[in-house]
């Protein structure tokens, strides 16, 4: 080499660089939009779906982001995320949205950044305003950002989870249920929607009468989208998949239960309740999940059991013991039974006219008729007829009577039915609907006395 001029030194030097470049163009070439293109680190990329293509849509300002900062992207993001603490702090609602989508360039593929702050804006930045209208506003833009999280890495169940448990849970279940189920139908911003809902949120579609998802069922695509992408084969780390994949169906009944929790007795929410019961005996009960005694399924009769410990060559008892076990833990039995129990029309006639007698209690129609007030009240008459008929649909569900929702039921309505009494100075009968389970429950009673008067709170 030594005895190479300058020039020829350099025409070598030229020509290693360009026997070294074929190899490295060849290994990382970028894909094209067709499968199997690029160079072979590009393909690798797309047959272990590590490339941003398909993770989930490509989002150039973040991969310029992460240029520009010349490795430094791990100190920014730090900065950011204290910046984002301070101005909740200081209650800079603006700047804390603008520092939050700074944060996403950097990490878009992190999953606990759109699980964190889609939860801080749906639940902690929400808490903080007054207004209902303004605190949904937040529990949108937290909502939003999960589903744009969605669209940046759609290989993660848990986004999708969380959007579900969000549009479900905290839309019914937040002390505002009832403003933020009507604003999810109608969204109070009525300048931009018009009356509608926000079609980010509620994507719909309309129903023949106009009118727009109810919150439940929009959370249950999100949860069937869940169980869609998980194990296939993309693992979730919330809890452990059996549970994972119950909440589509469960949404199904919680949708039946909150149209009873609004007075709405129907037709339509009797048939809500019997699609309920098959969802969940048809559909869940006959998913197959992986338990110590192997394959196993909730909803299995003796015939399936048997068929199940041949291929696994285990004992039947064995399958009999996890299928009982995995039930207990998400109360498989119990839904089963309420959702059968509910769909009967008996059943809703008793719920409607429980409703109906505490309805005219709190509208005061609690006053002895007849000429010698010899007649009981609207609302005595109405409770007594609702506990005569729930009783023979207990007699035939009777592990109901051993649940805390049912207890609580049928003790809030003798509540309600001793102070009717109260009011009129007349003691009550000695004998009345369920008093066996008055008595055995007497313990509870300071708590039924609470829930009576928070529910006439409004009337004191």
């Amino acid at each position: 080499m030594n005895k190479l001029t300058s020039k020829q030194r350099k025409l070598v030097y030229l020509a290693g660089i360009v026997i070294l470049l074929i190899p490295i163009i060849g290994l990382g070439m970028p894909a094209a939009r067709e499968a199997g293109s690029g160079g072979t680190l590009a393909q690798l990329r797309q047959q272990h779906e590590l490339g941003e293509s398909t993770l989930g849509s490509i989002d150039p300002t973040s991969a310029s982001m992460n240029l520009v900062l010349l490795g430094l992207r791990g100190v920014a993001s730090t900065k950011l995320w204290l910046d984002a603490q301070e101005q909740q702090e200081h209650k800079d609602w603006g700047q804390l949205q603008a520092t939050t989508d700074s944060v996403i360039m950097l990490q878009p593929h992190f999953l606990k950044v759109w699980d964190f702050q889609g939860w801080n804006l749906a639940y902690n930045v929400s808490a903080e305003w007054d207004g209902v209208p303004d605190r949904y506003y937040w529990v949108k833009e937290g909502t939003k950002f999960l589903i744009k999280g969605t669209e940046q890495n759609r290989q993660f169940p848990d986004l999708y989870w969380y959007i579900g448990r969000y549009t479900g849970h905290k839309i019914a279940q937040s002390d505002e249920w009832e403003f933020f189920r009507e604003y999810f139908m109608k969204d109070p911003d009525t300048e931009t929607f018009g009356g509608l809902p926000d079609p980010l949120l509620n994507p719909g579609p309309l129903s023949p009468d106009g009118a727009a998802k109810d919150n439940h069922l929009v959370a249950r695509d999100w949860y069937l989208k869940a169980n869609e992408w998980e194990g296939n084969p993309h693992q979730q780390h919330i809890m452990m998949a059996m549970l994972f994949r119950h909440y589509p169906y469960l949404m199904r009944i919680e949708y039946a239960k909150t149209r009873q929790r609004e007075g709405n007795f129907g037709e339509k929410t009797r048939v809500a309740w019997e699609i309920a019961y098959r969802d969940w005996t048809e559909q869940f009960g006959q998913e197959e999940f992986y338990s110590p005694g192997g394959v196993i399924r909730l909803d299995a009769d003796e015939q399936t059991i048997q068929s199940l410990a041949k291929a696994d060559n285990v004992d039947p008892n064995v399958k009999r013991r996890w299928i009982e076990s995995y039930g207990k833990t998400c109360n498989y039995q119990y839904w089963k039974t309420l959702t059968s129990a509910e769909s009967k029309k008996d059943t809703r006639d008793a719920h409607q006219l429980i409703f109906k007698g505490k309805l005219a209690f709190r509208e005061g129609r609690t006053n002895r008729r007849g000429d010698n007030g010899e007649l009981p009240s609207e609302s005595q008459e109405l409770l007594e007829q609702g506990l005569a008929k729930l009783q023979p649909v207990m007699q035939n569900y009777p592990s109901l009577l051993n649940e805390d929702n049912t207890i609580e039921l049928v003790m809030l309505a003798i509540r309600y039915w001793f102070e009717i009494h109260h009011l009129n100075n007349q003691p009550p009968p000695e004998n009345f609907p369920f008093q066996e389970l008055w008595t055995l429950h007497e313990n509870r009673i300071p708590n039924i006395d609470l829930l009576f008067m928070r529910e006439n709170r409004a009337n004191r």
